[in-house]
């Protein structure tokens, strides 16, 4: 059985300009969903030209999933088969240059990360889901009954509904301290990984690099059940943490304008003073 495709949100579409489908911006992150923020930032590695559009926290892509991008009149659902599809549609593939061996590295921990580190992500916010309603999450967007209908039962409906997908993939069944010991221990195997190395691979960032980017920023800057994950972040996986950061002030100079705006602009520009003439030489 296969799902209809929803209608175009972008009728008025540019040929192989992408329409990036996300959920409105943050306050203490530009994506509070770590796909959306791989995805975005891969379309940066890549220079992809993209439009973000809000999907008004209702519209969902043909798989139930957010983001989803549509591209030259066609709807393209999931991350990772986004990321597939851009590769063939654009010819531009920053993972072109590993070898086998690498490669095989690459999508085993691809895996740690979408599909175990992840779900640490949800986990914690299942328990604490009121941030989600205040500055730090989506309380900027709100104004009148919308915030109040928000923050007095939609805020519990939504940690309710992802407690019991929690519960059904396993890592609900466990406490707290067993969850943060978990992530802890995949959190130093990715810093074992890196070594010494700039990124994953050496000194250029592949897709591996902006996946684990999309994930580990949530823990920096994303409210979690305490700072146990954070803390354990920058002080044992020094590395981990200078790479992702890395990727921040390379491809999100509006990072702090993102947040502070709300905006989906995807012109990555800082502000005008910030860039001298001379940087242009």
């Amino acid at each position: 059985f296969r799902m209809p495709t929803p209608a175009l949100l972008k009728r008025d579409w540019q040929k192989d300009h992408v329409y990036l489908v996300q959920f409105p911006r943050f306050g203490c992150i530009p994506s509070g969903s770590p796909f959306a923020l791989k995805l975005e930032t891969w379309l940066r590695l890549c220079k992809i030209p993209y439009s973000n559009v809000s999907n008004e926290m209702t519209k969902m892509s043909s798989k139930g999933q957010i983001p989803f991008i549509e591209l030259n009149g066609r709807h393209f659902a999931d991350s990772n088969m986004i990321i597939d599809q851009l590769k063939h549609d654009f010819k531009k593939d920053p993972d072109a240059l590993l070898n086998p061996l690498e490669k095989a590295q690459a999508a085993a921990f691809h895996s740690l990360i979408e599909d175990s580190i992840f779900w640490a992500i949800p986990y914690c916010r299942s328990r604490n889901p009121k941030w989600f309603a205040s500055p730090a999450g989506l309380g900027g967007h709100l104004h009148g009954v919308k915030k109040i209908f928000m923050e007095k039962i939609g805020v519990n409906a939504l940690g309710s509904k992802i407690k019991k997908a929690c519960h059904a993939q396993g890592i609900g069944r466990h406490n707290q301290l067993e969850v943060e010991k978990m992530t802890k221990e995949q959190f130093d195997a990715l810093e074992n990984f890196i070594a010494n190395k700039s990124f994953f691979f050496g000194e250029i960032p592949t897709s591996l690099d902006i996946t684990a980017f999309g994930h580990i920023q949530q823990f920096l800057h994303t409210p979690m059940l305490s700072n146990e994950l954070k803390d354990h972040l920058e002080q044992k996986c020094p590395t981990l943490v200078r790479m992702v950061n890395r990727l921040k002030d390379e491809f999100w100079p509006d990072w702090d304008k993102a947040c502070a705006t709300l905006s989906l602009d995807t012109t990555m520009e800082e502000e005008p003073a910030a860039a001298p003439a001379a940087a242009a030489a």
